[in-house]
């Protein structure tokens, strides 16, 4: 035999061996995880200046395996996608000391669009504006777990920034159309920092509160424990209490249950917080410090069982609770008449997000944004800004964004740059030029428009048309020559526009807290019970306007809803336990409080009557005077952007709402018998609603919804049901000024055109009698 054959021999010998090997050792039966590939772990690793990356192949299952208690979660909702060529997005993690020191890696779970060309599309994770990670977007098929360790000394103490970035290119094709198609999913209950056991949980001081983290759906909740829940006395404090956690965690979902007793467990994201006297709480908690019989204290310590720590503001009576209350909330608290110049950084994302107030230029690159080029068809980017409560020029303020960019010759004309306001088209920018450009400081104007109090966000998306993408020849959709470039010294200026408050406006008490803000005198709350449900409903929303206030509001909890009178009050109870004046104030109609939420035998047979009266009346109207003016409302909307109610010449009452069997719970807003104060009202049909409405309405997506007098939340749909202001009742919040006033009138009359159309006949006709009565005085007839 020769040395050639026997080689042959021995290595079919040493396969056949290996093979056998492998099978022995863990291969399962039809097992094809094979081809779909291994996750891939990627490692960087400190060489010199930078940072390498190495692929460690390790199973996927090992990678999901690990202990709940290390994980603290990064991305504050249910699920996050990075949508089109080019995303990103960043979060804030807030970490103790010991949390900083001994994490150890980042671990994330993804999923893409089939459709994502890997070998082109990139996925990047940066913490603190060092890159720890970045990968090819392959997870088609299922999500996939990848983990990266982090450097030492990367985190720190206090809030540190994570971004995830992905560029996507398509695999076939080249179109606009077809970069929608394109998508990477993060799971976030499988996106989070890895730490140690010992330290992930467990809180030592006031300050560690605000790293309290998310849940693995992005929830932050507060547990507070009060076994005096009863007393008319622990309502203050409780209520009070709730607005100092709030803006010491400053989360964007969080949520606070009142209960009795002391849960067993706290799971990720959750804080439990006991209040009561010493003697309440000394059965629930055996390592309660003595000194809480003799003075207030309010610290943490250990829970009755497990390695978790509880934080508790007791002392020997309820006037000793409010002392220790008041101490945590005075020094976060931001005095009155001390004016914010930024919104709270961790409401959406990790950047600052300034409050423009008037006349204001800023770069690009004071919002956040950086400069940018891009290769590929659709180009989109944005940053953050806020809005005053008081702001008033929607109807007719226009702002400029002063754009820095350039475009290579390629592009062709037909291309265009489009500016969105809150997802909503403000204004678009067509290139026309065949040979490429540069923009220095081209102006777009903005319309205002769609503007409103709180937070706004501003998206600048370039569409790109090229001749190579009509061709899209094989591997075009991978070409990495840069199209467009957009410069981080863009600015965007806004300009004086009209101050002055209006009431009623939900969007203004989401963003800013508007009218509670600024208020001296505490507002008046009004509970119709003391109950669970109750309780957690007004801790939960007096924690949402904290944060959007920025500071913790003053409140007088009243026994009467009639015993308030005219003062801005907060009124929260079934809606069958508020008083008719109440709801008649809000626009609910009185029926409401013992038709919304009943349970009827002959509900199948009202819908089915409703829906035939509905048929019949939409043929009856399609002949009559109704149907045209329906169609030429419709035709002034659709052509000319008019509205049948800005032709009036005064504004009409708001009709009165009875919340269909669809909502569960409604926010709804109106004046005081008066009309020289705001009554808030929360209701729903029954506790549990209550409850569970104002938990989905405390999530941040639904937050911003709030608008117009009257809100309504739905068990079905994620959009809430918001019902427009007609009468507004405006509040001066700035001083007196002829320059303000002149905003103010220009709006009011854009925003009511028939009113503008008779003051501009009225003047024409004076004008005209002065004329002739100057031509007559220096004796000309014509």
């Amino acid at each position: 035999m020769s040395v050639r054959a026997k080689a042959a021999l021995v290595g079919l010998a040493v396969s056949l061996a290996a093979s056998v090997a492998f099978a022995q050792e863990g291969a399962t039966p039809f097992d094809m995880s094979g081809e779909r590939g291994p996750t891939v772990e990627k490692t960087p690793e400190q060489s010199g200046g930078g940072a390498t990356v190495k692929d460690v192949k390790v199973p996927e299952k090992k990678a999901v395996a690990t202990d709940l208690g290390t994980r603290r979660y990064i991305i504050p909702a249910k699920s996050l996608l990075l949508e089109g060529e080019t995303a990103g997005h960043s979060f804030p993690v807030f970490l103790t000391p010991q949390q900083a020191g001994g994490a150890t890696s980042i671990s994330l779970g993804y999923s893409n669009a089939v459709v994502v060309a890997p070998e082109s599309s990139r996925l990047t994770v940066v913490v603190n504006d060092v890159m720890v990670g970045e990968m090819p977007v392959q997870s088609a098929e299922g999500t996939k777990d990848i983990r990266f360790d982090l450097p030492p000394g990367l985190l720190r103490p206090g809030v540190n920034r994570v971004s995830f970035n992905a560029i996507h290119r398509h695999r076939t094709d080249c179109t606009i159309r077809s970069t929608y198609d394109l998508w990477t999913a993060l799971d976030p209950a499988r996106t989070y920092l890895t730490v140690p056991a010992d330290t992930s949980g467990r809180l030592l001081t006031t300050d560690d509160i605000a790293a309290i983290g998310l849940g693995p759906t992005g929830q932050t909740k507060f547990v507070m424990v009060v076994p005096e829940m009863g007393q008319p006395a622990s309502t203050n404090a409780l209520m009070r209490l709730s607005q100092g956690l709030a803006l010491m965690a400053k989360m964007p979902n969080q949520t606070f249950a009142v209960a009795e007793a002391l849960p067993a467990t706290a799971a990720a994201g959750e804080l439990t917080v006991l209040v009561g006297t010493a003697g309440d709480l000394a059965p629930l908690l055996p390592a309660l410090p003595a000194t809480a019989r003799t003075s207030a204290v309010a610290t943490f310590v250990d829970a009755p069982a497990g390695d978790r720590k509880v934080f508790v503001v007791s002392g020997p009576d309820w006037p000793s609770i409010e002392g220790a209350v008041e101490g945590m909330v005075s020094p976060i608290d931001r005095p009155l008449g001390v004016t914010r110049e930024a919104l709270s950084v961790r409401q959406r994302n990790a950047s600052e997000m300034p409050l423009l107030t008037g006349a204001t230029t800023r770069t690009l690159a004071s919002f956040g944004a950086r400069t940018s080029e891009f290769s590929g068809r659709r180009f989109r980017t944005g940053f953050d800004l806020g809005i005053p409560s008081d702001f008033y020029a929607d109807a007719y303020g226009e702002a400029t964004l002063l754009l820095d960019a350039a475009y290579s010759p390629e592009v062709l004309p037909g291309s265009h740059v489009d500016i969105y306001v809150n997802g909503n088209i403000a204004s678009t920018v067509p290139i026309t030029n065949r040979n490429g450009g540069i923009f220095r400081h081209l102006p777009i104007r903005v319309t205002m428009r769609h503007f409103r109090p709180g937070p706004n966000r501003i998206d600048i998306e370039a569409v790109l048309m090229t001749q190579a993408d009509r061709v899209c020849a094989p591997g075009a959709s991978a070409l990495e020559e840069p199209r467009f470039a957009l410069f981080d010294t863009s600015e965007f200026r806004t300009p004086r526009f009209a101050r002055i408050g209006q009431l009623p406006n939900l969007s203004a008490l989401s963003g800013t807290g508007f009218p509670y803000n600024g208020q001296v005198d505490p507002i008046a709350l009004y509970l119709d019970r003391l109950d669970t449900a109750t309780l957690s409903t007004g801790a939960t929303f007096l924690g949402k306007l904290a944060v959007s206030s920025g500071r913790a509001l003053q409140i007088r909890p009243e026994a009467s809803a009639l015993a308030i009178g005219e003062r801005n009050a907060i009124l929260i109870g079934t809606i069958s336990q508020l008083p008719p004046l109440v709801l008649g104030q809000t626009h609910i109609a009185a029926e409401s409080a013992s038709s919304w939420g009943a349970q009827v035998a002959g509900e199948g047979r009202k819908e089915a009557t409703r829906e035939t009266f509905d048929s019949w009346q939409s043929r009856v109207r399609e002949g009559s005077w109704n149907g045209q003016i329906s169609a030429l409302e419709t035709w002034l909307q659709d052509t000319l952007d008019i509205s049948i109610s800005s032709l009036r010449l005064l504004p009409g009452d708001e009709a009165p709402i009875e919340p269909p069997d669809t909502a569960r719970f409604f926010i709804a807003q109106g004046d005081s018998p008066e009309r020289t104060a705001t009554w808030t009202v929360l209701s729903a049909p029954t506790g549990t609603d209550l409850e569970g409405g104002m938990t989905a309405v405390a999530q941040d997506p639904r937050w911003q919804q709030l608008d117009g007098y009257v809100s309504l939340d739905s068990r079905n749909t994620e959009a809430l049901d918001t019902r427009a202001v007609s009468r507004t009742r405006f509040v001066a919040t700035q001083p007196w000024t002829f320059a303000n006033m002149r905003l103010v009138a220009a709006n009011w009359l854009s925003s009511n055109i028939l009113a503008y159309a008779a003051v501009f006949c009225v003047l024409s006709i004076l004008l005209g009698i002065a004329t002739s009565g100057l031509l007559r005085r220096f004796g000309r007839e014509s």
